[in-house]
């Protein structure tokens, strides 16, 4: 007993120094002894808690009691050499802190079972910490690895595969569970062996991370993977091994492509498209210069393609866009390129023709009379035929060929050049095409600077009754140009009309032909005057055109019954029941209608009837050889008996002389307008005939 007290003794000295617990626990008796230091780890001053059972039960967190008899049950039945349970204490601070006990049996009764425990407690709760902090980390780390859309291998410092990631649905299926343990220069495809060699030898120059790309073919399919390879580091300055994370970017490789496609090349027709060309254009023009080479651009326009579009929708038109370009590609050879320059335009690119321009222009002509016709044959589309032409410009490369863009700028204008005389040829680019594209331009600009400085006004042609009583007046537009002087409508409508400017102009006569119509109705001598104002296509299928109509005849005051709209028979092929709607919405405003140069269009006389239509106007071309052409006289006839059968009034235009004006009577029509009667003339002339 003196011998057991005195070890006690030492070993509460030594673990006082280390401010461990010291217990003892009698089975029997069911109490439990403590040495002076025990409350010391629990941040009680030696002796400031009573070492009891009672305080033993109230340190001990509630949870954690099952831990504590497992603990002794594991034991007492021989599973556990040791009895060591680790179980969180109340601190002082109130706080429970983790403790580790360690115990052993110091008295056996005859059948081995423990009467008396001994041993020692200590403060474990930074190692817990450390421990949850662990634990906490690879959780998140597995559940990082876990949803990572990328495959992962870990290496080590030998290059044997120790760890691998491959999320579901991979496409890297070469990455099975067998890699575990290999080498992976044998387990892992060539391509990735030898940029890992690499990888893991810059690595290990210049202890930086190595990111490189590949492409590799695996299933039958293309792969494109992105590896990012790191070193692990190692106490020393070597690298443990080696972390290799490989994202597969063949989606995205594939989206590069697919946007590649799209930027250079048409999507119906599968052609290169306009930017692509350029690229090749550039690369001509420089072999051009360098070997005084000749080549040449086409630009193909198709003819009247919109109205296919427009009778046919697109499912018709893109079939046939289709197989003109398949049959421009069969016209080609050589270096030569058939690219898609909008959506029913191509270009054509012919390189390294001959060394002579002359040489090379016939050849471009051949070309072009083959396109001409691979185009022209009919495209049969269930059991339809279709027909369409083509516009061709070329201009020619050679070693003075400026630059892609005026090159581009000039076989426009040759294409241009073979619109305006009727399409289905071919025009080359010639310099006076460059003066006249000029011109047109400062002309676009000049009627744009004189609708904002009030250049334009207007003149009035009498129009008169049959007994020579001058009954209304045509607003017809002049321009007193600021450097060329007066200028008539042919100088300019045609450009307004092709450039929009034609609305703007047709609202400012309409604005000025109102207020002087207002001008005329508030004096008793013009108070019975019409005024007729010819507007454009364009201007009529404006949408808001009939309200701004509207508002404009409520702001002027006018009385709309002395107001008269000239459209053309051009107006009535196109989107005929919009237009129809429109006419009805201005006669209900008041406004009468008159259809002008009757005669010369398409309009049908099946649906002319259902027109609201207060007037016909027939064309001075039928005027100006009566009565001396039969066919003339004719169509007169049969315009006059047209107007009567549906009761709408003739005016005749274009009478020049008095024989005319005779027959016209004659013949039944009642209203005249010509250079017989007056040419057109300014408000006070026009006024001094009343």
């Amino acid at each position: 007993m003196l011998e057991r007290s005195r070890r006690r003794k030492d070993l509460e000295l030594c673990l006082s120094g280390a401010e461990q617990g010291l217990w003892e626990w009698q089975i029997n008796a069911e109490t439990v002894k403590f040495n002076a230091n025990w409350a010391i780890p629990l941040g009680y001053a030696r002796g400031e808690m009573s070492p009891c059972v009672l305080t033993w039960q109230h340190i001990v967190h509630p949870d954690d009691w099952p831990t504590l008899f497992a603990a002794r049950d594991a034991y007492f039945s021989g599973k556990s050499r040791l009895f060591d349970p680790e179980i969180r204490m109340r601190h002082k601070s109130d706080a429970f802190v983790w403790m580790q006990l360690h115990g052993k049996a110091v008295d056996v009764d005859e059948q081995q079972r423990p009467l008396r425990l001994m041993g020692t407690y200590m403060n474990i709760g930074r190692r817990k910490h450390a421990e949850i902090e662990l634990r906490k980390r690879e959780t998140q780390l597995a559940t990082m690895i876990a949803s990572l859309q990328d495959a992962v291998l870990v290496l080590d410092q030998a290059g044997r595969i120790t760890m691998r990631h491959v999320p579901e649905n991979s496409a890297l299926s070469f990455l099975t569970p067998a890699l575990l343990g290999q080498l992976y220069a044998a387990a892992l495809p060539g391509a990735i062996a030898q940029l890992l060699d690499q990888a893991i030898a810059d690595i290990r120059a210049s202890r930086q991370s190595v990111q490189v790309e590949c492409e590799l073919a695996a299933d039958d399919c293309r792969h494109y993977l992105h590896l990012t390879v790191n070193a692990l580091a190692g106490s020393d300055q070597d690298p443990t091994g080696y972390l290799v994370v490989m994202q597969d970017i063949t989606p995205r490789k594939m989206a590069e492509e697919e946007i590649r496609t799209l930027a250079f090349f048409d999507a119906l027709t599968k052609l290169p498209n306009k930017r692509m060309l350029r690229d090749r254009l550039r690369l001509a023009l420089g072999m051009s210069g360098r070997n005084g080479r000749c080549g040449a651009v086409l630009f193909v326009d198709l003819d009247n393609f919109r109205r296919l579009e427009q009778t046919h929708g697109h499912a018709v038109p893109d079939h046939i866009l289709m197989e003109i370009a398949r049959r421009l590609e069969r016209c080609m050879q050589g270096s030569s390129v058939v690219a898609c320059a909008g959506r029913d335009q191509f270009l054509v690119l012919l390189e390294d023709l001959s060394d002579t321009e002359i040489d090379a222009a016939n050849t471009v002509s051949r070309v072009g009379e083959k396109i001409q016709t691979a185009i022209n044959q009919a495209v049969v589309i269930a059991d339809q035929e279709y027909r369409v032409t083509a516009s061709i410009g070329a201009a020619m490369i050679n070693g003075q060929s400026h630059s892609e863009d005026m090159l581009l700028q000039q076989v426009q204008l040759a294409k241009d050049s073979a619109k305006s005389a009727g399409g289905n040829t071919l025009k080359f680019f010639d310099p006076e095409m460059q003066a006249s594209a000029q011109n047109y331009v400062a002309l676009e600009q000049a009627i744009y600077k004189g609708l904002q400085r009030e250049e334009f006004f207007l003149v009035y042609q009498p129009q008169l009754d049959s007994d020579g009583r001058i009954i209304g007046a045509e607003a017809l537009v002049r321009w007193q140009h600021p450097e060329q002087g007066l200028l008539g409508p042919g100088h300019f409508i045609a450009l307004a009309e092709e450039t929009g400017l034609i609305v703007p102009l047709g609202l400012y006569v309409l604005k000025a032909a109102c207020h002087q119509l207002c001008r005329w109705q508030l004096n008793a001598a013009t108070a019975h005057l019409t005024v007729s104002v010819n507007v454009s296509s364009r201007q009529f299928e404006k949408p808001g055109f009939v309200d701004d109509v509207e508002l404009l005849v409520q702001s002027s005051g006018i009385n709309p019954r002395q107001l008269k709209f000239e459209i053309t028979e051009s107006l009535l092929l196109e989107n005929t029941e919009s237009i129809v709607g429109k006419m009805r919405r201005l006669r209900e405003i008041g406004i009468s209608l008159s259809l002008d140069d009757f005669g010369t269009g398409y309009a049908s006389l099946a649906y002319l009837k259902n027109l609201p239509l207060d007037q016909l106007k027939i064309d001075q071309s039928f005027v100006r050889n009566a009565p001396q052409s039969s066919v003339d006289v004719a169509i007169i006839r049969s315009i006059m008996s047209l107007g009567k059968s549906l009761g709408i009034a003739v005016i005749a235009e274009g009478v020049e002389t008095e024989a005319q004006w005779r027959f016209l009577i004659g013949e039944g029509c009642t209203l005249f307008q010509g250079f017989h009667f007056s040419r057109p003339c300014g408000v006070r002339e026009f006024e001094a005939q009343l």
